[in-house]
């Protein structure tokens, strides 16, 4: 029965594979006569012959016209640039590669960096009988067209004196080959390789300037797939991680407490908090530190003054000069003026030879006169002289001598009240308190504590890796702290002394784990009885640890049983800004 015009094509391609099986069964002599037999010369020319429209592989043939050359090229750059996976773009390659060469098979093989090859992909026939065996090509034309970086199209392969010596061009009873460089995305080296075995001068020089602009469009594609795909298995490793840092946190319970300090400048290394309030005593430092005036340091017992005034030489243009402290409330008064003076020899029992005094060591720099507040009225007037004519006069001497000391006094006490109380001079107080430096105490400055907690490890664990229990730092958090700063230090280096590597509840001391002591809003006492009081104390302490604990005002209202919103307003009402986050 004669086949309809539909059946035409695949009695063709069945044809023609059969041609293909018998003339890959015979040797290289046996396949040149069956080429000489006129009814397979018919058989190849009926195979060779166009098919109806719209059917088979000539009607993928690109037309002639330039026109439609370069809308069909930018088509295939559209469909490349969709694909980001390098796998599936290979196939794209690949088949475009046939539909624009009308070829019977396509590959795209790559050298590896050990020099075997290896094939990414193919479409068309495998001509190779086990299943799952990658299809075979003539490596010694992929190989030629990688090294020369040039296309290489012949017209009959068997006949070519360039291909003598490529046995698997016999083997593989190939007719047309063309073998087009280009790279992968991941460096390495391959080829597009299309060959057809049956038509001789199957790629013109159109099908191969085609094939270069489709190797071209392909390299960038792959390129770029390949980088997303990096980039896409590099997000997946920092995400398990991620997961993985966080599960440990969670499972163990601990949270390393990172060393923050307020901003990264050398001279401002001790000021040590994130706060508003101590941003406000840096901002004031940088100001003042440049001016050749007094500064009185105003704080609590342990907040830190010296630390303060360290600063504030660190940055002035003295820097280089000495930095000189004494406390003024822990020398008796003949022995403070000596200390700062200086005496000559003899002046009093005891002084078997002369001694410079503070001023005259801090000659050029600045001296720190801490506990200001403490100095008798008598020692007050000496040192205003010093202020006053820049001079000093050592004790039991008659001499004078100039000093330029920039003075940087410091105290706990309220020297207002004291000016009231006749006290404290009130010269000697203007002299001092050009500019003022108020340090808050720790409880006005909650957020310092994480950074301050763990700059206190890091400087007592003597080299050992101690991280801080999450809980152990919201008791600490909570902790009314009455010593300040000081006694902040001194807790964390008793507690290290008991840990192992992690600092945890149970080796802090039973003040900061049992009954906290309730203090009022400004830090004194409350009476037992205070029921107003002990509550507000109460609702303080509940709310700073919560928002410790939590780290959200969200998280901490859930665990106080209260509307974020209530939660809110409690925080306004009780002063406790500073305690979020």
């Amino acid at each position: 029965m004669r086949a309809t015009r539909p059946q035409r094509p695949r009695r063709v391609a069945e044809a023609r594979g059969l041609l293909d099986d018998a003339a890959a069964s015979l040797p290289s002599s046996a396949r040149a006569a069956l080429r000489a037999v006129p009814e397979h010369r018919r058989a190849l020319a009926l195979a060779q012959a166009p098919a109806a429209p719209g059917v088979g592989a000539a009607s993928l043939r690109l037309p002639a016209s330039e026109d439609l050359r370069w809308r069909r090229l930018a088509g295939l750059a559209k469909r490349l640039g969709a694909e980001q996976s390098p796998a599936r773009l290979v196939g794209v390659v690949l088949d475009a590669a046939l539909e624009l060469s009308g070829a019977e098979r396509a590959l795209l093989v790559a050298r590896e960096s050990d020099g075997v090859w290896r094939v990414r992909g193919y479409r068309g026939l495998a001509r190779r009988g086990g299943d799952g065996e990658a299809p075979g090509f003539s490596r010694s034309i992929a190989a030629r067209a990688l090294d020369e970086g040039t296309p290489l199209a012949t017209v009959d392969a068997s006949a070519d004196g360039r291909l003598d010596a490529a046995a698997s061009v016999h083997a593989l009873a190939l007719r047309s080959v063309v073998a087009v460089p280009l790279r992968f995305g991941d460096g390495a080296d391959g080829v597009l390789y299309l060959d057809d075995r049956l038509r001789a001068g199957a790629f013109g020089a159109a099908d191969v300037a085609l094939l270069l602009d489709l190797a071209d469009l392909a390299a960038l594609a792959l390129a770029s797939a390949e980088s997303v795909r990096r980039e896409r298995r590099s997000a997946r490793r920092l995400e398990r991680l991620r997961r993985t840092l966080a599960e440990t946190v969670e499972r163990q319970g601990v949270e390393l407490v990172g060393l923050r300090r307020l901003g990264q400048a050398a001279p401002l290394a001790g000021l040590i908090g994130d706060s508003e309030p101590m941003r406000r005593v840096a901002g004031l430092v940088e100001r003042v530190a440049v001016a050749e005036v007094p500064v009185l340091v105003l704080g609590e017992s342990g907040v830190g003054k010296e630390l303060v005034a360290r600063a504030i030489h660190a940055l002035s243009p003295r820097r280089d000069r000495p930095f000189v402290s004494e406390n003024c409330g822990a020398i008796p008064e003949p022995l403070l003026e000596s200390t700062l003076f200086g005496h000559v020899r003899g002046a009093f029992t005891g002084a078997d030879r002369a001694r410079a005094g503070l001023f005259e060591a801090a000659d050029g720099g600045t001296l720190l006169l801490d506990e200001i507040g403490e100095m008798s009225p008598g020692m007050q007037t000496k040192l205003l002289r010093v202020l006053q004519e820049g001079e000093v006069r050592a004790v039991g001497g008659e001499r004078t001598r100039k000093v330029d000391v920039r003075v940087i006094a410091a105290t706990h006490r309220d020297l207002e009240a004291m000016l009231r109380a006749g006290t404290f001079r009130q010269d000697l107080y203007y002299r001092l308190a050009v500019v003022n430096v108020a340090v808050p105490p720790l409880r006005a400055r909650v957020a310092d504590i994480a950074p301050l907690v763990a700059h206190f490890v890091e400087k007592h664990a003597r080299g050992r890796a101690i991280s801080v229990d999450r809980r152990a730092l919201a008791l600490l958090q909570a902790h009314p702290w009455p010593g300040n700063v000081r006694q902040l230090e001194n807790e964390v280096q008793r507690a290290l002394l008991l840990a192992t590597d992690v600092l945890r509840p149970e080796d802090l001391s039973p003040a900061v784990t049992g009954p906290e002591r309730t203090e009022s809003r400004e830090g004194s006492p409350l009476d037992a009885l205070d029921l107003r009081g002990q509550t507000v104390a109460l609702e303080r302490r509940l709310i700073r640890r919560a928002l410790a604990e939590h780290g959200t005002q969200a998280a901490a209202a859930r665990a106080l049983g209260v509307s974020r919103f209530g939660l809110q307003k409690m925080i306004r009402r009780l002063g406790l800004e500073d305690a979020v986050r």
